[in-house]
């Protein structure tokens, strides 16, 4: 028998706000870093909330990666737009600030749509477009990077074994009115870095088809991980579908905010790069009305025969909301690196740190 260490998300909420504090990001932004990570972890999302915190935020405005003190910057702005420059800031204060300016374009024009260039690392896409659905607006966030020269680990596109992309995630949220709402969130990829990144923490193989080694060759070992296939895999699977979708993301997000440029003839992102959008449902119709035919749409395809291996259907969002509603009573359970990861931290910066320890 062995333990499994949890941290409540409260706990986990109040040791890394003081972590961000001390790391020198704004006390205003750090409610923008910790809720993402909260709302991943929750719903059972653990490749994007709390084993990110160290190595993708903590670890980086330490050794000035992303610039604590970045400021966004509107570059250019209509009633429903905005095109802005994060500055070399953390990613999810970017795309939050994003989302909230869409809304509030939204609520005043139907639309709004932010485009943001100089960022880094999204987390959970969800998170973001799941912030309108409260107010009655479909929510959709994206992130997008391609590497003009190529890269050493990344997506490449189809007819290619040269990894080109980051994997160019996007989500859509959608309000219903019993049901949880309908989220959408994936990569353009098979598979996003995190996710076999966290495969690797805890010392498991990965699919093949989900990643190529370095030569091109299917692989099952998460270190060997280089080239991730776009989604549908090969051309004669669908890949083409996924490599499409990864420019539509680029498209939305580096070339609409302006984060690229043409270098001795060659493309060239200034980091990564987000589009957040948020759209009125009253634009089209009464919101009531529209949310009842969501919980209509939902409970139909649950009436459809599950394949043997499943007891019934999920829509997108469903496999989430269940680990949320446990996750709140009980605590969000640690692999081995998460409870090292955040014992260094508190060591570091002298914050204490409250886990709870389970035997399994």
């Amino acid at each position: 028998m062995t333990e499994q260490q949890f941290i409540s998300a409260e706990e986990f909420r109040e040791f890394a706000r003081k972590v961000l504090v001390q790391v020198g990001l704004s006390r205003d932004d750090v409610g923008d870093v910790v809720e993402p990570l909260v709302y991943a972890s929750l719903r059972g999302i653990d490749t994007h909330g709390v084993r990110n915190f160290k190595s993708y935020y903590v670890d980086t405005l330490v050794d000035g990666r992303i610039d604590p003190q970045a400021t966004i910057d509107v570059e250019f702005e209509t009633p429903m737009s905005a095109r802005a420059n994060g500055r070399n800031g953390p990613g999810l204060v970017a795309a939050a600030w994003g989302m909230r300016l869409a809304m509030e374009k939204a609520s005043a024009s139907g639309a709004g749509m932010v485009s943001i260039r100089n960022s880094n690392h999204l987390g959970a896409a969800g998170y973001f477009a799941y912030l309108a659905v409260e107010d009655d607006m479909i929510g959709v966030s994206m992130s997008g990077h391609l590497y003009g020269d190529g890269t050493a680990r990344g997506m490449a596109p189809v007819f290619s074994l040269q990894p080109m992309f980051g994997t160019n995630p996007f989500a859509v949220a959608i309000p219903c009115q019993k049901q949880p709402p309908y989220v959408l969130d994936m990569s353009t990829s098979v598979v996003p870095v995190n996710r076999v990144e966290f495969a690797k923490d805890r010392g498991e193989s990965i699919p093949i088809g989900w990643c190529l080694d370095s030569e091109g060759n299917p692989t099952a070992d998460p270190a060997a991980a280089q080239i991730y296939l776009p989604l549908g895999g090969a051309r004669d699977t669908g890949g083409h579908k996924g490599f499409g979708l990864a420019m539509i993301v680029e498209t939305m997000t580096a070339l609409l905010s302006a984060g690229w440029a043409e270098e001795d003839g060659s493309y060239a992102q200034d980091k990564i790069a987000h589009f957040l959008g948020a759209f009125r449902i009253d634009l089209f119709r009464d919101p009531t009305e529209f949310k009842n035919a969501m919980d209509a749409m939902m409970d139909s395809l649950h009436r459809a025969g599950p394949a043997p291996e499943w007891d019934r259907v999920f829509v997108p969002g469903e496999i989430e909301h269940e680990p949320e509603q446990l996750r709140l009573r009980s605590g969000i359970p640690l692999i081995d690196k998460e409870v090292a990861d955040l014992r260094e931290l508190s060591e570091r910066f002298d914050v204490q740190l409250k886990l709870d320890s389970r035997t399994r």
